[in-house]
């Protein structure tokens, strides 16, 4: 984890047993069906929302949040998603979340997936001290849980 003035960087990745040419197109396929969603759901009223959550049992923590999920961007060594995403109802103790979701090749068989972005601690030098102690684990364990549920949705596909 970085702190660069108020900013906060958050990064995580995974390899997935495929090559890129046989999972791009299903990543592509995937968040273009993600952004019809929102789009549909954006023209009937609604946002699009996701259950973010955090360990498992009865230890999980979660909360709803709204997403915004650009069009995959094609380029020559990568495919990037942008994603926004923040919390709904009552949102003094979560920040806004900004990234991208990436997938390039790693070798000849090997495909990486990995979640670059950033957020602002909110409520000034309390929020960054509070980050700084604990909520940077939890953004930190909700990527995480984020991309590994593309990852395993990817390789199912």
């Amino acid at each position: 984890m970085v702190w660069f003035d108020e900013t906060v960087f958050i990064y995580y990745y995974v390899q997935l047993k495929r090559p890129i040419n046989v999972i791009e197109p299903r990543f592509r396929s995937f968040f273009s069906r993600f952004s019809s969603w929102a789009e549909s759901a954006y023209r009937e009223g609604e946002e699009l929302r996701a259950n973010i959550s955090v360990g498992s049992g009865p230890a999980t923590v979660a909360k709803t949040v709204r997403m915004r999920v650009g069009d995959p961007v094609v380029g020559r060594a990568e495919t990037t998603v942008p994603i926004v995403w923040e919390a709904t109802g009552p949102t003094a103790l979560f920040p806004i979340m900004e990234g991208n979701l990436i997938m390039a090749g790693v070798g000849p068989e090997y495909t990486q997936l990995a979640f670059r972005g950033t957020y602002e601690p909110p409520m000034g030098a309390l929020g960054r001290a509070l980050d700084k102690v604990v909520m940077h684990r939890l953004a930190e364990s909700s990527v995480k849980g984020f991309v590994d549920r593309i990852s395993e949705a990817l390789e199912r596909e």
